[in-house]
């Protein structure tokens, strides 16, 4: 297979698995859930701190900028881990 046709079929696999699947194993899953209601309960306290419109604004980019950061980076780590996998299989099978 080509590689161009490897990187879309790629890119496919990454866009169906980290849409809905995910959604369904992260909706049951303990640890994202606890770390769920912790965010919840930071958003609490900064709603609390009665912030100027301005300062929201800043913390706002802040939270915004480590959400698209984090997000990049899980994106990033899972198409390496599933090329692995898919370059892993390969090998395999020439070995056999």
């Amino acid at each position: 297979m080509r590689k161009a046709n490897r990187e879309r079929l790629l890119e496919i696999l990454v866009r169906t698995r980290t849409v809905k699947a995910l959604d369904e194993v992260v909706s049951k899953n303990r640890d994202y859930q606890s770390t769920l209601r912790r965010q919840d309960e930071a958003f609490d306290l900064l709603d609390q701190m009665e912030l100027s419109k301005e300062q929201k604004t800043i913390v706002d980019k802040i939270i915004s900028a480590a959400n698209e950061c984090g997000a990049a980076y899980g994106a990033i780590a899972y198409r390496l881990g599933l090329h692995d996998g898919i370059k892993l299989t390969a090998e395999i099978r020439e070995l056999t």
